[in-house]
């Protein structure tokens, strides 16, 4: 009933994920009435979009989502919102969130007296080169993304709370004007 005419190629799903058909503002705008439709506290729905977000540094995407909804869960907040949350985490932002993320755990190791395998170019990263090189690469780029994430959770959680609480006094701002305006017209047909 409510699906496309035409399904959408493996090729448009992809330009999808990467840029929306719909456009970045209105996909944003999308998102956030997504975010408003979830009846929870403004407090439970910046947690979980906080941590969705945050471990979107950590460089082991298939565990993503998982991650997140089950910190989540643990500490109480909102699990769908947490899925929504590492929406930022896209094929677009990997790259300088996990260069950020690599060079964080590369200070790391250096602090405490290990040697870093430099990170390879990009464009040449293998999973086997990952797999080659666990020790000097993998693990020091995950406990950074660990450290990043660590370190951001209290500015993201101030700033998707303000996001939320923001949203919400819009929302009901528009119900106010709705309700008085709807009110307005049955009062007139009554006269």
């Amino acid at each position: 009933m409510f699906s496309r005419r035409t399904p959408p190629t493996s090729s448009q799903r992809l330009r999808d994920m990467v840029w929306p058909a719909m456009g970045w503002k209105r996909w944003m705008r999308y998102i956030g009435l997504r975010i408003m439709r979830i009846g929870d506290s403004t407090h439970n729905l910046a947690l979980g979009l906080t941590l969705g977000f945050v471990i979107s540094f950590v460089p082991v995407p298939g565990t993503h989502i998982i991650q997140a909804a089950i910190l989540t869960w643990m500490l109480r907040g909102n699990v769908l919102a947490s899925v929504i949350g590492t929406i930022p985490g896209n094929p677009l932002t990997f790259p300088p969130m996990w260069w950020l993320s690599f060079k964080t755990g590369e200070v790391a190791y250096g602090l405490i007296g290990h040697d870093v395998a430099s990170m390879p170019d990009h464009r040449h990263l293998t999973f086997a080169m990952l797999k080659a090189d666990v020790y000097n690469l993998l693990i020091p780029w995950t406990i950074g993304g660990y450290i990043l994430a660590g370190l951001l959770i209290v500015p993201s959680y101030a700033f998707f709370y303000w996001l939320v609480a923001r949203l919400r006094r819009r929302q009901k701002k528009w119900q106010g004007e709705h309700v008085r305006e709807h009110t307005a017209e049955i009062l007139e047909q009554k006269l």
